[in-house]
Formats: C-alpha cells, structure tokens, sequence
C-alpha cells in the first residue's frame, strides 16, 4: 500500500534543511511493521515526524490504524513519554491494573518507564495519532521500547554477563 501521490487540496511542499516542514500522513507510506515485538493483528502505521521525515531529534509521531481485533501487548519506553490521540473508532487503553474505553477525542498519556497497552475489540477500525519525545528520540526504535518480556529476557542476560549467540 502506497500513497506517495496523494489527492490533497495543495501542492506538496520541499522544505530546505532548518526551515518549517509540513508533511501530510497521505504523503508518508506506511512502515513494514514486521515482527515487531507486541504487535498483533492487522495494522497500518505512518511514521510522520522522524528524522527520515523532518530531521526530528527529540520528537517521533506517527498515524495507526488498528483494524478489528488487532492489539499491542503490554510495553514501557525507557527513553521516551508516549502521547495517544484517539482520531476515530473506539479501543481499550490500559496502564497499571487498568483498562479505559478510548474514544475519538481521548488523550493516553504514558510516562518514561509507564507500562501500556492498547486493544481493538470492536468492530470498528481504531485511528490515533502517537508521539514519542524524548532526549535523542527521532525515531520509534529510539524510545527504549521494551515489552515485559523482553526486559526479563535482558535482565537474565546482564545477570550472566553473556552476549546471547
């Protein structure tokens, strides 16, 4: 899926190095999401704002849809503090031991260290926009992004002071 010609009421604009840039999600195609750790189901992501896009330093954000079903496990980011705005459809957030229907207009804040989730049981598609900021933070696999799992996973390896084959 790519919408690198998109049908948008103006011309797309070249910004030189150092100046204001405006970047439209329907100019960006959507990442290769991969096996990215704690992602399951179906899903689009544009990574608008990132140092590839805009030569961001200390800010990433990016457009989601997650399609019905689709759902991120818990995580925590050890670099950066996420923000989630719910653009349409509705989805369940959680953060500690709880859970919070979101609905277009609901803000998610997590801080550094703040495990979260979200999920899509409905039967609706699920849009937000997200960002990540943080010192040094231009893109996504900057943001220490670390599901549970993962961090015991590195936990048992530093304790065996062992680099894993």
């Amino acid at each position: 899926m790519e919408r690198l010609k998109p049908q948008l009421p103006r011309k797309l604009y070249e910004f030189p190095d150092g100046q204001l840039k405006l970047v439209n999600w329907r100019e960006i195609p959507p990442m290769e999401l991969g096996d990215w750790a704690g992602l399951h189901g179906k899903m689009e992501t544009e990574l608008i704002v990132c140092r590839e896009t805009t030569g961001s330093k200390m800010v990433v954000m990016g457009r989601s849809v997650f399609f019905p079903g689709a759902y991120h496990d818990p995580h925590f980011h050890l670099y950066a503090e996420e923000v989630l705005y719910c653009l349409s459809g509705k989805g369940v957030a959680g953060s500690g031991d709880k859970e919070y229907l979101i609905t277009p207009g609901d803000v998610q804040f997590a801080g550094v260290g703040e495990i979260h989730w979200l999920r899509n049981p409905f039967n609706e598609p699920l849009e937000f926009i997200w960002i990540y900021s943080g010192k040094e933070v231009g893109m996504p696999d900057e943001s220490g992004y670390c599901t549970p799992d993962l961090f015991r996973k590195a936990e048992e390896i530093i304790k065996q002071n062992r680099i894993p084959d």
